[in-house]
């Protein structure tokens, strides 16, 4: 049972790793790449899941994990079949698109708006502060110092 959790806390972990921002993932895959990995005129799914291999591979080398493809496919499925049931974590860095945002607003749920942040309809009752800068000379000022 605790292996099972385990690989459920790795494939959230998985689905989390920035990819497309690890330079060394996308540097050794330009390389496969650009070696023949994927034959050129490949169908989508096939690239894809070639794609799917190296970063499961390069992850589980990184974090020690023994997530499988099939478990990592089967788990970005389950994600695009039910976007709603991600973790917090995720629900918050996902970009909702035009037609998401529109539906939240229409049904009064802006609260479920990721960075959407409430401002009080009154002024900021604190003192302003004071002002560190220098008072900039006038342009007859700066002709005199010289």
């Amino acid at each position: 049972m605790e292996s099972e959790i385990n690989n459920e806390d790795a494939l959230k972990a998985y689905g989390l790793y920035p990819f497309d921002d690890d330079e060394t993932y996308q540097q050794g895959l330009a390389s496969l790449l650009a070696g023949g990995a994927v034959a050129t005129g490949s169908p989508p799914e096939v690239q894809e899941e070639i794609k799917r291999k190296t970063r499961v591979f390069y992850f589980n080398k990184i974090t020690g994990n023994s997530i499988t493809a099939e478990e990592a496919r089967d788990y970005e499925l389950s994600k695009q079949k039910n976007p709603t049931a991600v973790s917090g974590i995720e629900e918050e860095n996902r970009v909702l698109t035009f037609a998401e945002l529109k539906e939240l607003i229409e049904t009064g749920n802006v609260d479920k708006i990721p960075n959407n942040k409430v401002i009080p309809e009154k002024l900021n009752e604190a003192p302003p502060s004071a002002s560190t800068a220098p008072t900039r000379k006038k342009p007859w000022e700066m002709a005199t110092d010289s």
